[in-house]
């Protein structure tokens, strides 16, 4: 618990928040990407992933504390198991889920500077790639090909998904909703 203690109770309600947000827009997402993806034999994330983690993103760089993104996955990742969307990857969400925050999180350590479009995108295609990958090698345990072409698209997607939570972020900033 000693790295909650790092987080307000205003911190906490914001991850929280966002994280439902990214987990209210998965139903809605999913099944137009599945259109997509399935045909391809690709999980549906890598094409989509750039939506969810934007939120992540969000998150991250509003909250702008160490290990924010790491809370925001394990966080989601039980939501998910809860309220029993994880789908066929069960408790493996836990680690599906996890794996791009902390990604983000380390890179963010690195680029401080949370109010650039260059940041927002970093950190969602990293995110994105990251959690795409896990998923299509260890759950999936897609051919080489596979892979070379989900990682691509969820680069990809994890660049829409950064100008998507640039954009959200500068119009919060802007509302004075953020600082």
């Amino acid at each position: 618990m000693s790295l909650l203690k790092r987080f307000s109770v205003r911190d906490l309600i914001i991850i929280a928040s966002i994280a439902a947000l990214g987990i209210a827009v998965k139903p809605i997402v999913n099944p137009i990407t599945k259109l997509i993806s399935t045909p391809l034999g690709i999980p549906g994330g890598s094409l989509s992933g750039g939506l969810y983690m934007m939120w992540l993103v969000l998150a991250v760089t509003i909250i702008n504390k160490r290990w924010t993104g790491t809370v925001y996955g394990i966080l989601q990742a039980v939501l998910v198991l809860l309220i029993g969307l994880a789908g066929r990857q069960g408790a493996f969400s836990l680690v599906s889920y996890s794996l791009p925050g902390l990604a983000a999180d380390l890179l963010f350590i690195a680029v401080r500077n949370k109010g650039k479009l260059f940041t927002h995108i970093s950190l969602c295609a990293l995110a994105n790639v990251t959690g795409s990958l896990s998923t299509a090698i260890i759950f999936f345990h897609l051919p080489g090909e596979l892979i070379c072409f989900n990682f691509a698209l969820a680069l990809a997607s994890g660049i829409v998904g950064g100008y998507l939570s640039f954009g959200v972020f500068q119009a919060l900033h802007k509302a004075r909703i953020i600082k």
